[in-house]
């Protein structure tokens, strides 16, 4: 990654800030107005939008929660140890994509310094473009059916060992980019380099662990 981007990306947030300055645990109220910890899309999007990122939290760990939209997160450094549904535990590894749906309960253990993770805030409809430049059956294709519509019994979670892919990384680091600006035309841009991710990432299912039995096939 481009090391003056991944600088921008370590600098320490408000609520990191907080957190080292002595609060030991998550605002949910950052993050969600309802009883349930069910992190919805209003308070991480700003209205209009279909998509956006946000560094993870780290110093702390994050409690079990579930998303009112996609999330993807992406492994800029370091790694981050996940947990989905209590009982699969996820390592993610630097350069490695993990793609949760709106349905999977979801803890993470803290994260330290040099452990930068972006998560990815993304609407259903965000993938449209994307979800049309694929075809036949796929786990990927899948997957968004599964996370776009009801509980379907679909996996909860992709899991992409990709950090030796270099077309892979590089769109990453694009869709980052281009989010940051924050040009005009960022939707369009990146809503064409998801269907390029998507793409690329069907190249390589020799490289995804995912959730449900038969997972290989």
């Amino acid at each position: 990654m481009n090391s003056d981007l991944l600088k921008r990306l370590k600098q320490i947030t408000k609520e990191e800030q907080e957190i080292l300055d002595g609060c030991e645990e998550i605002e949910k109220g950052r993050y969600t107005d309802q009883a349930d910890f069910t992190i919805v899309s209003k308070k991480m999007l700003e209205k209009g939008k279909l998509i956006d990122i946000r560094t993870h939290t780290r110093f702390i760990e994050f409690p079990k929660h579930k998303h009112d939209y996609i999330e993807i997160i992406y492994m800029c450094s370091g790694k981050t140890v996940h947990w989905i549904n209590e009982e699969t535990k996820v390592i993610l590894n630097k350069g490695e994509l993990l793609f949760l749906n709106q349905h999977a309960f979801h803890a993470i253990e803290a994260a330290y310094q040099e452990d930068i993770a972006i998560n990815f805030i993304v609407l259903p409809e965000f993938f449209d473009v994307a979800y049309a430049m694929l075809e036949g059956e796929s786990p990927l294709r899948s997957f968004i059916v599964s996370s776009l519509c009801q509980d379907t019994g679909k996996a909860d979670y992709l899991h992409f060992m990709v950090a030796d892919v270099l077309p892979i990384q590089n769109l990453m680091e694009n869709m980052i980019w281009t989010l940051l600006e924050k040009s005009d035309l960022a939707g369009k841009i990146n809503s064409i380099t998801m269907g390029l991710l998507f793409l690329n990432l069907l190249n390589y299912t020799d490289k995804i662990v995912q959730s449900y039995e038969n997972q290989r096939e």
